[in-house]
């Protein structure tokens, strides 16, 4: 009887990691990695998306520049094929790219569009490798297909049925095969413009939910790069000589305070941003580590009641710390950011009482 109970006790919770993936606290550190990898592409929409206001041209047309904003580049890049073919209209219709939308909603479907390709990827790395390799050559055959399929059966039957070979590029229309592959190749540059500005969301979502901290430290990699790019290319003594027409942040010091006078308004997007990145590194991050541990584990382990207890305190206690810490680290660096105004009233405090 007591075997019995034992083994009811054992099977009840697990370590494995089968069962883990579907604990909530390790959900809950996923949610908010997410969550907060996405408003973080957002802010970052909001603060680094758009060209200076005098970077127009001589008409007041828009032009180009290296903001974080894909539209922008979809613009020009259609811009330049309507050049050859007037009225030229992309493939891709423009609510599923955020083209001719304004602020945030440039971004939502495009977001959403990553999220539920980063679920079938992941999806897919949890069958059977044989079926993993299956799936990726079909769709590697697809896109081939789709890309050269219509001019090889073209060229084919065109040579057939004229009786003659002859290259599938020709000046003669009726010959011309090679120009069926324009709208595969302007789709695939389409989906490349887009999918390279949304790098860090779709590299950070394959990294949460595929536990892969490659993937995360390519996501927060790419973030660093372009912010340091964008402080460079924005810099008052570099666009003296090179302006790229970047919009340029306001400075630190604003006559503006918000939170009771603890940070400016312009520094205020900033520090979000600061502590946003904080949060998806450490709950991505904490995720896989906790995993690990638990994969390391001894079967025996795994399967112990006080091993199983040990680990829930373990999580508990992440998700008390990511808000309790993230809270402090926050307040401490709004005091940083104002300690000058800080201290002078510390000071005329005790001034005062003297």
């Amino acid at each position: 009887m007591a075997g019995e109970v034992e083994l009811q006790e054992e099977g009840t919770r697990t370590l494995h990691l089968k069962m883990l993936r579907k604990q909530w606290q390790v959900v809950a550190l996923q949610i908010i990695a997410t969550l907060s990898l996405l408003w973080l592409f957002l802010q970052l929409g909001s603060t680094f998306g758009s060209c200076d206001p005098s970077h127009v041209t001589s008409e007041g047309g828009a032009i180009w520049c290296p903001a974080l904003d894909h539209t922008m580049s979809l613009d020009l890049f259609q811009a330049i094929l309507a050049n050859e073919v007037p009225g030229y209209d992309l493939p891709l219709p423009d609510f599923f790219t955020g083209q001719g939308n304004e602020g945030p909603g440039r971004y939502y479907v495009p977001l959403l569009l990553c999220a539920v390709l980063t679920a079938g990827w992941v999806f897919l790395n949890l069958q059977a490798p044989r079926l993993r390799r299956k799936v990726m050559l079909g769709v590697l055959v697809g896109l081939i297909l789709f890309l050269a399929g219509r001019m090889l059966i073209g060229w084919f039957f065109g040579m057939l049925f004229s009786w003659d070979l002859y290259w599938p590029i020709s000046a003669d229309g009726s010959r011309n095969h090679a120009q069926t592959l324009v709208y595969p190749l302007v789709l695939y540059t389409q989906i490349f413009i887009v999918a390279f500005y949304l790098t860090p969301v779709w590299t950070g979502l394959m990294g949460i939910w595929g536990l892969s901290k490659r993937m995360i430290g390519w996501s927060l990699g790419t973030t660093l790069v372009y912010l340091g790019l964008h402080a460079l290319l924005s810099f008052e003594a570099v666009t003296v000589y090179f302006d790229m027409g970047l919009r340029q942040l306001p400075p630190q010091i604003s006559d503006q305070m918000i939170l009771g006078g603890l940070v400016s308004a312009s520094i205020w997007p900033l520090l979000i941003m600061a502590m946003l990145m904080l949060i998806y590194s450490e709950s991505g991050f904490a995720v896989i580590r906790h995993l690990e541990y638990a994969f390391r584990l001894p079967e025996s382990c795994k399967k112990d009641p006080e091993y199983v207890r040990q680990f829930d305190n373990l999580l508990n206690n992440h998700l008390i710390h990511t808000v309790g810490v993230f809270l402090g680290v926050a307040l401490c660096a709004m005091l940083a950011l104002n300690f000058d105004d800080f201290l002078l009233g510390f000071v005329s405090i005790f001034g005062s009482s003297q």
